[in-house]
């Protein structure tokens, strides 16, 4: 007789012990490393968030820029003046926002943007709204940036814009 089945079939059992304090160490590593990162932050007091599809709709007066892409070129607007972006379009669109801001200081500036666009594109508006906004010496001004989805209007509705 044999043996190695006297002792009855074999067992094979996995030895947790290693895993186990694999763990522990995770556990403690992460909750050190929590606490010393969150030592080197300053408190800061953060606004709440709203969704902006929640907030009502203000029939007030406002501005509204919008940048699009038309084909492989980027075009500011302002109501049905058309700018380039480039540093002279960023100039007269300054320029023709002081005008507006001038007449109404409290006047909300709406940059709306095609969901398309690199932050590149948008940013030379929101310099010409901050240029224009010291140009008409106003301090604090309302700006709301939303991005537009990127769907061509029928021809139709694009006659009547």
């Amino acid at each position: 007789m044999s043996l190695l089945h006297a002792r009855g079939p074999a067992r094979i059992d996995a030895n947790l012990t290693p895993l186990i304090d694999l763990a522990f160490l995770l556990i403690v590593f992460f909750v050190l490393i929590a606490r010393m990162s969150g030592e080197q932050l300053p408190a800061v007091a953060l606004p709440q968030p709203h969704h902006a599809a929640l907030s009502p709709i203000q029939s007030g007066q406002r501005i509204a820029v919008n940048v699009t892409r038309e084909g492989d070129r980027t075009v500011l607007s302002l109501g049905a003046q058309r700018f380039a972006a480039d540093r002279a379009g960023e100039s007269a669109l300054s320029q023709a926002l002081a005008q507006r801001i001038a007449r109404d200081r409290t006047i909300p500036v709406d940059v709306r943007a095609d969901r398309t666009l690199h932050y590149s594109d948008v940013q030379p508006v929101l310099r010409a709204v901050a240029n224009a906004a010291s140009s008409a010496g106003v301090g604090p001004i309302t700006v709301r940036v939303c991005a537009l989805e990127s769907t061509p209007a029928p021809a139709a509705a694009r006659a009547h814009e």
